[in-house]
């Protein structure tokens, strides 16, 4: 039951910064902010069931492969049904600003080890490297940086891509991808970690500029992946 109701205080949430954000886009309505935020919460659900219970987690371990693999098949089935192009979520390998892809990737990587001295974490496993060179980078840009901006920009039913940089849309993402980050629920209670929002908060400010700069997913993919493995790379430091 806790795992359903921080998905609904999620969307609730994430449709909440829709609205503080909506009136800097005139493209964004009130019928796909609340699909977006439908969107978010249901992605929440999925992603969380393997913690709630085990008979959900087909994957053993100590990431939650299982869980980020719900989220992915989530994704299939939101773009099918939908009928949201590939060219609409940027999957596509043709690259625009080839340039400054390169130069935010290594940014990024850079952003990772930084982030990795600053907090220092355990020394990784194995596992640990396969998950985040793979896992979060593939599935959660998919969501945030590829359906969620779809969704909030109407491209469904076959619609064509938009030009330009939507920035609306990426702060409204951004901002819902650092409160999920940030908020959790457990014996009845909410919290809010700031710093567990703030650092994945501005990853994707540079994430959803990289997305519709390059006009591809590829790149924001590799940057949080790389970034990620950057990060835990650290903890053999001195090891």
């Amino acid at each position: 039951m806790g795992a359903v109701i921080f998905a609904l205080s999620f969307a609730a949430t994430a449709f909440l910064v829709f609205l503080a954000f909506k009136h800097f886009d005139k493209r964004l309505t009130f019928a796909f902010g609340l699909l977006f935020a439908a969107y978010l919460g249901l992605d929440d659900l999925v992603t969380g069931l393997p913690s709630g219970s085990s008979a959900f987690s087909f994957i053993g371990g100590e990431w939650n492969w299982s869980g980020k693999i719900y989220s992915l098949l989530l994704s299939v089935v939101v773009v099918l049904g939908l009928g949201i192009k590939p060219e609409a979520l940027g999957l596509t390998l043709s690259q625009k600003n080839l340039r400054a892809s390169l130069i935010a990737l290594f940014l990024f990587i850079l952003w990772g080890l930084s982030l990795g001295l600053l907090f220092k974490p355990s020394v990784p496993s194995v596992e640990t490297f396969a998950f985040q060179a793979s896992m979060p980078g593939l599935v959660e840009e998919l969501v945030y940086r590829g359906i969620a901006p779809a969704l909030l920009l109407g491209l469904i039913r076959g619609k064509d891509p938009l030009q330009g940089i939507p920035w609306a849309v990426v702060f409204i993402t951004a901002v819902a991808f650092g409160i999920w980050h940030g908020l959790s629920y457990s014996d009845a209670a909410f919290s809010f970690d700031p710093m567990s929002a703030l650092f994945p908060f501005i990853g994707s400010i540079a994430g959803g500029w990289l997305r519709f700069n390059s006009g591809s997913l590829l790149f924001p993919i590799l940057a949080h992946s790389f970034a990620n493995v950057a990060f835990h790379l650290t903890a053999l430091i001195g090891a």
